[in-house]
């Protein structure tokens, strides 16, 4: 079984598999979280751009000095939950778990086997949501401030990773998730509007906030994302190959093996 307590960051915040959009404000009209968060919606492409985010591929990769420790592959339909995650194992054998992220129902193999005993494929199947849900916020924090139950906050003004001009959201969570304690600031630049940075302090730590930078922003699809996420403070980064979002779904990568 895959342990993810040695990846050491484990974000568990639930995300929408429907075709739902962000609220709408004036900005002119709300308090400055708020007008901050709706200029960062319209710089990721909007409303209408999410709508046509369907289909999301891609390569979750951790590395730490230089050195690959952990790859998983995501394939994903947003407007139904049809869930897939590849990896390999603590044993390095390949496994490849499909599930609804809604009814988290679904099964597993190991190799070329399917997993047939009910206490590992519900084990298997936990660590595939884990990791849906991780691997999957890492990637589209952006597209959550504004969900139900979170909580925005002025974090003032800071400089980001380049010396940017920043004005900064801190996130809070009213009983959402499996990790209701994180807190975490956002550092959205003034003129591209984007995330350049994240602070975060999880579980309720009392010890000070681990940094990210958030890099290579880019068209995929119909929205923006970044592929890069530098840790500040040591020689570890997240990055995201194989990127790819769709309104078209690909059937053969959610089907099960016969």
């Amino acid at each position: 079984m895959r342990s993810f307590c040695t990846l050491a960051i484990t974000l568990l915040l639930p995300l929408a598999a429907s075709a739902d959009v962000l609220p709408t404000h004036d900005a002119n009209e709300t308090p400055k979280p708020l007008a901050i968060s709706q200029q960062l919606w319209q710089a990721l492409g909007g409303n209408d751009a999410w709508q046509k985010a369907r289909y999301f591929r891609y390569d979750w990769i951790v590395e730490r000095d230089g050195k690959r420790v952990v790859m998983r592959s995501h394939y994903w339909d947003r407007w139904t939950g049809r869930y897939r995650v590849d990896g390999i194992d603590d044993h390095g054998v390949a496994y490849q778990t499909y599930f609804n992220v809604n009814t988290r129902a679904g099964e597993s193999w190991l190799g070329k086997h399917k997993i047939t005993d009910p206490a590992e494929v519900k084990k298997q199947l936990d660590d595939g949501y884990e990791a849906y849900i991780n691997d999957s916020y890492w990637l589209l924090a952006p597209y959550k401030v504004q969900d139900g139950g979170v909580t925005l906050s002025d974090g003032g003004t800071d400089k980001g990773p380049n010396g940017e001009t920043c004005d900064v959201i801190k996130l809070s969570f009213q009983n959402v998730g499996l990790t209701p304690k994180d807190i975490y600031w956002l550092f959205v630049d003034r003129k591209s509007h984007l995330v350049v940075e994240w602070k975060f302090v999880l579980n309720g730590e009392n010890k000070p906030p681990t940094a990210y930078s958030w890099s290579d922003w880019k068209k995929v699809g119909p929205i923006q994302l970044a592929s890069m996420r530098k840790n500040l403070a040591k020689p570890s980064v997240i990055r995201f190959d194989n990127l790819k979002v769709t309104t078209d779904v690909d059937e053969a990568a959610l089907t099960p093996p016969k």
